[in-house]
């Protein structure tokens, strides 16, 4: 057992990690230690936040959207609790004041949704770019980095946190004496066991977004369950986007699925593709296609996806469609039953209307007529070969379940108390519900990552 004690222990390099490493030897100036702790590879480092495009719901770079906090309570239906989203509100110009100052950029550039109803700015360089911002000011400021060291247990004693027990790359035990410890290890998402049980439902058929998901395995916020942590967030769901399978690009996503139809594996629709914009159905439709048998639809289109300017921005998988000039070859190139796919296109193509002005970039009310279910916008019947078509599977991105926290970024217990000397930020700490309200999870790992860092500094030296 090491007999140096640690200040602050950071569990997680991302975002949230990084935020609270920084901030804590900022607030420390020198007269405190901080650890960070990865089980990744220094160049593997960074969790989801290295792999993401990591978009910003906000108008400009201290400026939300005019209904930021309602839209993202609305999207849990209530649930999420107002306290987290105002205070996160209150805290971003700031923060976006200070991860400026560390060399972060940002700008609006368009996203890989087709048509949106939301604004979003991204940090120059994504996800990365932040790490490759924050990395460089925590090492000067003598952050000290353990790669390849994975923590399993908190150490407490007299109802506090007193280190953590960890594993290092010789696969050795070791226990760290630490005065506070920020968990920013991510969700479950990589334990498909664990995943499973929480999700009630087999989840071997959930492919993961990028690498660093096989990496987030729920340790920090199993270990902080153990500890008497509170949970929070809906356990039983998660954040999703529709993926090509075929490809093993990280995030190869399908995000033009409203310009043609989707169809299971027996041929037949079971989706309304275009009840809204793709912002605001992409995760939907992505449970919806999990559901069906095997986890696989097809998402099949003609010519007329030319009519929607630069959708190859929405297709973010190098491997080409599969193209057929005839409906009856591509059910056969698809190992679909071609009759029942005829029929499907035929109903579809029977049902879409004969007035009306397509506009891909809103909304166009296109919608068919006497079809269950309903297309409810870009109704366009398929009948100009070649026929496309793109494999889509359910990818999963971060787990909606964690761990209660506080405005202060502590860990709770089930009566509101902290837990002395814990805090967690990221994905680790639950928050959403239902739905994920797109451009917030790196904001607010970085937000409350800050947060948790600089209260844990304060509170080793109280």
């Amino acid at each position: 057992m090491s007999t140096d004690v640690t200040d602050v222990l950071v569990i997680g390099s991302g975002i949230a990690g990084l935020s609270a490493a920084v901030a804590a030897a900022e607030e420390l100036g020198g007269a405190g230690s901080v650890v960070v702790l990865d089980r990744a590879p220094r160049a593997e480092a960074g969790g989801n936040t290295r792999w993401t495009a990591a978009y910003f719901r906000l108008d400009d770079v201290y400026e939300p959207g005019p209904n930021f906090v309602d839209d993202v309570i609305g999207f849990s239906d209530g649930r999420t609790p107002r306290w987290y989203v105002d205070a996160l509100l209150e805290r971003l110009p700031e923060t976006m004041e200070w991860i400026q100052g560390h060399g972060a950029r940002f700008r609006r550039m368009p996203t890989y949704f087709i048509n949106s109803t939301r604004p979003r700015l991204q940090p120059v360089g994504g996800g990365e770019g932040l790490l490759s911002a924050l990395r460089p000011a925590a090492e000067r400021l003598g952050v000290t980095f353990r790669y390849e060291t994975t923590a399993h247990r908190l150490v407490t004693g007299d109802g506090a946190v007193t280190g953590v027990e960890v594993t290092g790359p010789d696969g050795g035990r070791a226990t760290l004496p630490a005065r506070t410890v920020v968990i920013a290890s991510g969700g479950f998402e990589g334990d498909t066991a664990y995943l499973g049980e929480q999700l009630g439902a087999d989840a071997g058929t959930l492919l993961p977004i990028a690498p660093s998901v096989r990496l987030n395995r729920g340790e920090g916020i199993r270990m902080a369950l153990a500890a008497g942590a509170a949970r929070a967030g809906q356990w039983d769901t998660f954040h999703a986007e529709p993926v090509d399978p075929r490809s093993k690009d990280a995030e190869a996503l399908v995000m033009v699925f409203p310009y043609g139809i989707l169809v299971d594996r027996g041929g037949e629709r079971f989706i309304d593709e275009a009840r809204g914009t793709v912002d605001e159905t992409y995760e939907s439709t992505a449970r919806a296609i999990w559901s069906r048998d095997g986890g696989t639809a097809w998402f099949i289109t003609d010519q007329s996806l030319r009519r929607v300017d630069d959708h190859e921005r929405g297709l973010l998988t190098g491997v080409p469609p599969v193209r057929a000039d005839t409906v009856s070859e591509l059910a056969t190139a698809l190992d679909l039953p071609p009759e029942v796919l005829a029929d499907t296109i035929d109903r579809f193509n029977a049902a879409t209307p004969t007035v009306g002005s397509f506009d891909w970039r809103r909304p166009d009310g296109l919608a068919t007529v006497g079809l269950e279910p309903a297309k409810s916008n870009w109704a366009l019947p398929l009948v100009s070969p070649p026929f496309l078509a793109y494999p889509v599977a359910c990818s999963i991105v971060f787990t909606f379940g964690g761990l209660a926290t506080d405005v202060r970024a502590r860990v709770v217990r089930e009566d509101g108390g902290a837990i002395d000397g814990l805090y967690a930020a990221g994905e680790c700490t639950g928050l959403y519900h239902g739905k994920y309200p797109g451009g917030t999870s790196v904001l607010r790992g970085m937000v409350y990552g800050r947060v948790a860092g600089t209260d844990a500094a304060r509170s080793s030296h109280a």
